[in-house]
């Protein structure tokens, strides 16, 4: 017992190397009270590891650890998990100045605290939005007016996963994992949620709205739909049905939305052309063939800076070689678990 308490100040690597040792440290090694102590470890800062995999720890907490690990490589949560969390919303800055102005988490003084104040939802069986929070910005979302919402994209395989989830005809939502607190992220163009209580401004570089995933550019089409109030989503069963009807001083015209879409997209090329046809040429700039990786440097200092101005949906995340593998030995470390 002595032996086994002692191993419980060791990491993980420390005491499988013990166990190799003789059978009575093998046997301390394989202690319960051992695995125990890491799982709390290694637990203590998620926001989520499943219910079944924490009740595991009081018997078998070396497959509880091992079994929190692979669970973390999971991207997309369950049904039963999207309907069990309290689900925190905010904005990005890429859906415009009129919704950061309203929305708590933007507008309010978080005096400090890391956590922010945001508006909050429960997402019901019956396809609706359960309102927690008592802000009174965006109450439609579950007031008077009745959201819906539905699963609309999950994995293949034997168990269902929600990967991207539809809640009435705003552009549909992404789920992921955060890469340090296990907990869950859905995210669009415009929003993101998290199963979580939101960090406040600053308080999580993951959670910049330059590290973000989901860009504008990314859902162009559903961001069309939702503007010209066409229903439905891409690729639907009434896909071929949607119509937009534009108003002329010849009287209304009734287009194909996927027609439209497509000249819309057209004019955007263009448009991204002239850009690229004045960043080329600048009077009073003096090329030096010699520059390349000088500008390439450049280049990679604006986008540094420009995500930590936190300006929005147009930047790339920078790597951080600190936390570039959140998990650098986690696959490695529950097959050899599973070994000894």
């Amino acid at each position: 017992e002595s032996l086994a308490l002692s191993m419980s100040f060791l990491d993980v690597g420390d005491v499988q190397r013990c166990g190799l040792v003789n059978r009575l440290w093998y046997s301390a090694s394989q202690d319960n009270q051992v695995w125990g102590v890491f799982c709390q470890r290694l637990w203590q800062d998620k926001a989520y590891v499943p219910k079944r995999i924490r009740a595991m720890a009081n018997g078998d907490a070396r497959h509880a650890y091992a079994e929190s690990l692979r669970d973390a490589r999971r991207q997309h949560p369950t049904l039963e998990e999207l309907l069990e969390f309290s689900w925190c919303f905010r904005f990005k800055k890429s859906a415009g100045p009129h919704w950061i102005q309203i929305d708590p988490y933007w507008s309010l003084d978080h005096k400090g605290s890391p956590i922010a104040s945001t508006i909050i939802r429960k997402f019901k069986p019956d396809g609706t939005l359960e309102r927690l929070d008592t802000h009174e910005a965006l109450r439609s979302f579950s007031g008077e007016q009745k959201f819906k919402w539905t699963v609309r994209e999950t994995t293949d395989g034997q168990e269902k996963y929600a990967k991207r989830i539809q809640v009435d005809h705003f552009p549909s939502y992404v789920t992921s994992r955060h890469p340090k607190n296990w907990g869950f992220l859905m995210q669009s163009c415009w929003v993101l949620w998290t199963s979580f209580p939101m960090p406040s401004q600053g308080h999580d570089k993951f959670l910049d709205d330059c590290h973000l995933e989901v860009r504008v550019d990314d859902q162009i089409e559903e961001v069309h739909r939702y503007n010209f109030g066409v229903h439905g989503h891409p690729g639907g069963d009434g896909d071929r049905m949607n119509r937009v009807v534009i108003e002329t001083s010849n009287g209304p015209i009734i287009v194909p939305f996927a027609q439209l879409a497509q000249h819309l997209d057209l004019f955007a090329e263009d448009d991204d052309d002239d850009d690229d046809d004045d960043e080329d040429f600048d009077p009073d700039v003096t090329p030096d063939s010699n520059d390349d990786e000088g500008s390439a440097m450049l280049m990679d200092d604006d986008r540094k800076s420009r995500c930590a101005g936190g300006s929005g949906m147009d930047e790339e995340a920078d790597e951080d070689d600190e936390d570039e593998d959140v998990f650098p030995d986690s696959t490695a470390m529950a097959l050899e678990i599973d070994r000894i």
